[in-house]
């Protein structure tokens, strides 16, 4: 980070932080409703992303200095963060994992609108549009990832338990706070721990994933042996 972004920064107080995220997440929210995205959900989004996540790097670009920020060019910090937050959910937004998984419609139901098949634009005429009632299998299934959704939560709070912040942090998640900003206030966390809690966040998830992987790899393979 180059001394003048350095300084900048550095004048930016708590207070003043917790509002350019508010105005961030915000922002990063509505420029999430008008992409696809296979989730069929502009907050939660693909590879385990949220809009608050999005934020989080944005922000921790700027702080790493990955993201170089020149004051003299763009003074309004709040300008250059939008910039980045577009870059991250537009690369988000074309990534594989985005656009080669699509959720076939249930049988018998209605198509699905364009843009869930196809186009990175949504048609807010039809978002509408739902399939019918779940058939069994349909009903199954969604059993079954309630389940699952119910471990990986399970994991995350053992990874986190040794990590106090971050613990704080999920807490603050599941008591319904979504906004780094109000995590902050909500559990008397500098916004900046916060921020650097994301992203210890973000590996926790990943060694959750591999490890609910790794338990529906060895489910698998005791079916096929019975």
């Amino acid at each position: 980070m180059n001394r003048e972004a350095y300084e900048a920064i550095s004048r930016i107080s708590d207070d003043e932080w917790r509002n350019i995220a508010l105005e961030l997440e915000r922002y990063a929210l509505s420029v999430s409703r008008g992409l696809r995205w296979r989730t069929r959900n502009p907050v939660e989004l693909p590879g385990g992303e949220t809009v608050t996540a999005i934020v989080s790097k944005a922000i921790e670009k700027l702080f790493s200095g990955e993201r170089e920020w020149d004051p003299q060019k763009e003074p309004d910090i709040r300008k250059y963060l939008r910039g980045v937050i577009d870059s991250l959910l537009n690369h988000l937004a074309e990534s594989q994992d985005n656009t080669l998984v699509t959720v076939a419609p249930e049988p018998g139901s209605m198509n699905y609108p364009a843009w869930e098949s196809g186009s990175q634009k949504r048609d807010p005429s039809v978002d509408w549009i739902v399939p019918p009632n779940r058939s069994p299998e349909a009903a199954v299934l969604h059993q079954e990832q309630a389940a699952l959704e119910d471990r990986a939560l399970e994991l995350l709070m053992e990874e986190c338990a040794d990590d106090e912040v971050l613990m704080s942090v999920l807490e603050a998640m599941m008591d319904g706070y979504e906004k780094s900003a109000e995590i902050a206030e909500h559990k008397g966390i500098p916004v900046k721990d916060v921020y650097n809690a994301a992203k210890r966040m973000d590996r926790k998830l990943e060694i959750v994933r591999r490890r609910l992987a790794e338990e529906q790899s060895a489910s698998a393979a005791g079916r096929k042996t019975v």
